[in-house]
């Protein structure tokens, strides 16, 4: 099957002043109302938005197949997808609250709080983390203690990644685009780990310059590309590496943080089966997570679908999926 469309060459949908008059309606109004003028937003963008549509109705149903649980259909399957739209639309104003500081440590529940003070006491670390839940609110356990440097893309989402810095332009958080990431951006983060700082990296998306680096590893029922990038860049930054997850559960947020890895000097030789090693435990960490909170992961793109499969994977994939 042909891969579909790059997540990176899909152009972000909404401007600056759509996401100031929702801000607007939010400071002025309160969430309820807010929550009232995004339903028909939300509702918009679902049905016109075809391809993440469909890519989050494919995600769907990985998550019940996998669980051995019937897909949806019809209303049942366009309700689910909806739910992922509108839990995505509620997840901004969780952004905005955090970024113009409207969320203290009182209001999150960290599970893991030993990785968390190894991290808070320690000589620098790398977290991998994911489009799930919203990774915004985390800055708060972290922003007075441990600078943080965020990998991103700015091609993607300019107008949203310019409103955060118009809200807060004190944060203490520096971004490296992946636009343009170069030996240099490598150097000047190695520098950041050594200075006793975070790293934070998005792992469950394909890299935008090279696309094809992947590793396919079970995910949800069936093999998924994986980037190498995060894994690399992690393991060359020679520190311990872990995985952050927030979620948003019973009106609290959790972030959940695990160790993934020690830090370690890999020859060449063995540096691809090591890499593979570290995104195969990030992939069951994400899946666990996912299921946690299955309307909390905005991907919005065919995550199978992302990268040509090599023969042997896409003929295991038929098979299982005939089994059934």
């Amino acid at each position: 099957m042909k891969p579909e469309q790059h997540w990176s060459k899909v152009a972000e949908r909404g401007s600056i002043v759509g996401i100031e008059i929702l801000i607007f309606i939010y400071k002025v109004f309160g969430k309820g109302i807010f929550k009232i003028c995004l339903t028909p937003v939300m509702f918009y963008y679902y049905l016109t938005g075809t391809n993440a549509r469909k890519a989050t109705w494919s995600y769907l149903d990985h998550l019940y197949s996998s669980a051995d649980q019937p897909k949806k259909q019809g209303f049942a399957k366009f309700r689910d997808g909806l739910r992922v739209f509108f839990s995505f639309g509620l997840s901004i104003v969780d952004k905005f609250d955090a970024w113009l500081g409207k969320v203290d440590s009182s209001d999150i529940d960290l599970i893991g709080d030993e990785s968390y003070q190894e991290i808070l006491t320690g000589d620098g670390a790398v977290l991998i983390s994911a489009h799930l839940g919203n990774m915004e609110v985390c800055r708060t356990i972290f922003s007075d203690k441990r600078p943080l440097n965020v990998i991103s893309s700015n091609t993607h989402s300019p107008a949203f990644n310019s409103f955060m810095k118009k809200a807060n332009a004190d944060s203490n958080i520096n971004f490296f685009h992946i636009d343009n990431f170069g030996i240099d951006d490598t150097i000047k983060l190695k520098q950041k780990i050594e200075d006793k700082e975070a790293v934070i990296i998005f792992a469950d998306r394909t890299s935008m310059t090279n696309p094809n680096n992947v590793n396919f590893v079970p995910f949800l029922g069936e093999e998924a590309p994986f980037g190498v990038g995060p894994f690399a860049l992690a393991t060359l930054m020679e520190c311990p590496v872990y995985t952050i997850f927030c979620l948003k559960e019973q009106g609290r947020y959790r972030t959940y943080i695990e160790k993934l890895a020690d830090p370690i000097k890999i020859n060449r030789k063995e540096r691809q089966v090591y890499f593979k090693t570290l995104t195969q435990g990030f992939a069951q960490r994400l899946e666990k997570y996912v299921r946690k909170a299955p309307y909390q992961w905005y991907n919005f793109f065919n995550f199978w679908q992302s990268v040509a499969k090599p023969s042997n994977l896409a003929d295991k994939a038929i098979e299982k999926r005939d089994a059934k």
